[in-house]
């Protein structure tokens, strides 16, 4: 896992280079709105990209991890089909459900099922390595493949090189910071139970911290969002919890309310914990501050299960669930 968390820069690059030249074919109509279809690492992606359409977008962008789909789907939507397998039973049920609907299918796959049915429906199709032993390692090319996706088909408006060439410039110029600093985290966690706290616009971020946590250092994990937390969460501090960790994720692009909420919810909730964090996005942009923390948190939770001794790489409960389904 370490490998793969040093090659976050690296797939980046490549996923640029994959999507750029990707055979997407025309519109035959215009679309007034977009669905991603994705589970797990693919699926978190699709919250990223809503997160980033939120800012420079033209239509509203809409994520679905189930096996359904939502009755609003017709022949103005835009899905998107992400699963690294290619074998994601949720995603692929869901695409079953779309059948006698005109919609543009638009996959983003390794292979598996997702790449046969692509290839006998002819849906338009980005291909991403298959070489990558763990799909939550493949955030990168989710991520990057999906907004060249909607760049392509004038969902959202933005110069995806220069931007993406930012953040890339701001990861190799922090790396050893990173490192540094997703150490002194990881060790401040050992034997606590991470809550994390973000704005409203860095939730996919910390959704994602949460899944990192959960896989890689085998933790469970919570998070919630200020402002909507400060109406009900924040009632649930009464006492003191000696085995939690209070994560606060940090931006210059919440807005003067949205920190002053910060503040006043540290000033309570630091009563009634030891361990209080902060991670502070660092960059001018806003997908430069996402990817920064999405490798800083990955660090993290890569670090914390060395310190746990956990194999980082075992999802047994994961296997047996999927072994167990497979029989009915």
């Amino acid at each position: 896992m370490d490998e793969l968390i040093k090659r976050f820069q690296e797939q980046i690059e490549e996923a640029i280079n994959i999507s750029s030249a990707a055979n997407l074919t025309d519109l035959d109509k215009s679309i007034n709105k977009v669905l991603i279809l994705g589970m797990g690492g693919s699926g978190i992606a699709g919250k990223f990209v809503s997160a980033v359409s939120d800012r420079y977008g033209k239509i509203p962008i809409f994520t679905s991890n189930d096996y359904d789909i939502p009755n609003w789907v017709d022949e103005f939507t835009l899905v998107i089909a992400s699963s690294y397998s290619g074998n994601t039973e949720e995603t692929l049920e869901a695409l079953t459900k779309l059948k006698g609907i005109n919609v543009k299918i638009v996959s983003i796959t390794s292979g598996g099922k997702l790449k046969k049915i692509s290839s006998k429906s002819n849906f338009d199709t980005i291909n991403i390595p298959d070489n990558w032993p763990a799909p939550r390692a493949c955030f990168g090319y989710s991520f990057v493949a999906q907004l060249y996706v909607l760049r392509r088909f004038g969902a959202i408006d933005i110069d995806l090189e220069n931007e993406l060439g930012n953040a890339l410039r701001l990861l190799s110029d922090e790396s050893d910071s990173i490192i540094e600093i997703a150490k002194e985290i990881a060790l401040r966690l050992v034997d606590k139970y991470p809550v994390i706290y973000s704005g409203s616009l860095f939730e996919p971020l910390s959704i994602r911290f949460k899944q990192q946590l959960n896989e890689n250092a085998k933790t469970l994990a919570h998070h919630a969002v200020v402002p909507e937390m400060n109406h009900n969460e924040l009632v649930g501090w009464a006492r003191e919890y000696e085995n939690i960790a209070v994560i606060f994720i940090r931006s210059g692009f919440y807005s003067d309310r949205v920190n002053m909420r910060i503040e006043l919810s540290k000033n309570i909730i630091i009563k009634y914990v030891n361990t209080m964090i902060e991670i502070e996005a660092k960059g001018d942009r806003f997908i430069q501050q996402l990817l920064y923390l999405v490798n800083i948190t990955d660090w993290v939770s890569f670090y914390l299960a060395e310190a746990k001794g956990v194999d980082v790489m075992e999802i047994a409960n994961i296997n047996f669930l999927k072994e167990q389904l497979a029989k009915i």
